[in-house]
């Protein structure tokens, strides 16, 4: 069986043929932005059409808030016009197979859940490093919605109380950010090049370390808020950044400080792994097929 992953992002729309195994048979990008109603749906009609005869099901990968029963997408800062409307349910229609949604942090854990660096895991998290910082947290093996399906957003927690608005927030702590921040002040020709940024960073050059390192440390603040109430074993890290190992090694010492802050918080709180992902940039899309996955074997249960 092979089905339609399709992860949209913030500017590119990514999709790909995946098989039941998880294995990516084809794969590409639209740079559509997915703001733009008219552009994206017609983007998104294309790619289905040119693929429909060859799938069993499609599955989406979303930023926002999304209740995967009814096929909703709740709240979304990228896709407001798809916004508690019946699309996704009417595309099911339309093509008559399987059509799921999921949150795209949650698509990356479960393909690292599935066949990836938490799949022997019980209790971990997903941090995904992008545009923004994403999360999910799996408890006793299952993956944590919250009541609202709104659990697990590390954006939204408060870091900075003497900020005002959206800085006193995670909100603005980005890895997009971060190259676009490096590059600006040693004047990349595209101030957007990660590996020229990594290159200056592991070479040592000072703006580019220091502005390196407190990212880690932002990204690590929040990983001990998580683990001092949730006990966790291990934190998976994704995105685009995750493969660079230098990014790891500082993560586990940017999480050290923060245990260390006290003489009692480092007797209490337990040090989890932290690891890169496995999948990295394809986790949405893989993850995308875990849900169909489950509607497929329970209807031929049925």
């Amino acid at each position: 069986m092979n089905f339609l992953s399709i992860d949209i992002g913030g500017t590119n729309l990514k999709y790909a043929l995946i098989n039941e195994f998880g294995q990516i048979i084809i794969k590409g990008t639209n740079s559509t932005n997915a703001q733009a109603e008219p552009q994206f749906l017609e983007s998104l009609y294309k790619i289905i059409n040119l693929h429909g005869q060859d799938i069993q099901g499609i599955g989406f990968s979303l930023p926002g808030v999304i209740d995967p029963l009814a096929k909703e997408l709740r709240a979304s800062a990228r896709l407001g016009f798809l916004e508690k409307n019946d699309f996704f349910n009417q595309l099911q229609n339309k093509y008559r197979m399987p059509v799921t949604i999921e949150n795209d942090s949650n698509c990356a854990a479960l393909a690292e859940k599935w066949q990836g660096s938490i799949s022997d895991e019980d209790n971990a998290a997903m941090m995904v490093l992008g545009t923004g910082i994403g999360s999910s947290i799996f408890l006793n093996g299952q993956l944590i919605r919250g009541n609202h399906f709104a659990a697990s957003e590390p954006s939204f927690m408060i870091v900075d109380k003497s900020q005002k608005g959206v800085k006193q927030s995670a909100a603005l702590l980005s890895a997009v950010g971060m190259i676009e921040k490096i590059g600006t002040h040693l004047n990349f020709p595209n101030v957007m090049d990660g590996k020229r940024a990594f290159s200056e960073i592991m070479a040592g050059e000072e703006y580019a370390y220091r502005v390196f390192t407190d990212f880690c440390d932002q990204v690590a603040l929040l990983m001990y808020n998580i683990q001092s109430i949730l006990d966790l074993d291990k934190f998976a890290i994704g995105g685009g950044i995750s493969s660079q190992p230098i990014l790891i090694k500082q993560l586990r010492k940017s999480f050290e400080k923060w245990h260390k802050m006290t003489l009692l918080s480092e007797r209490t709180i337990t040090v989890p792994k932290i690891v890169s992902a496995h999948f990295y940039n394809d986790a949405n899309l893989i993850g995308a097929v875990v849900p169909l996955l489950k509607v497929i074997n329970n209807e031929k249960s049925i």
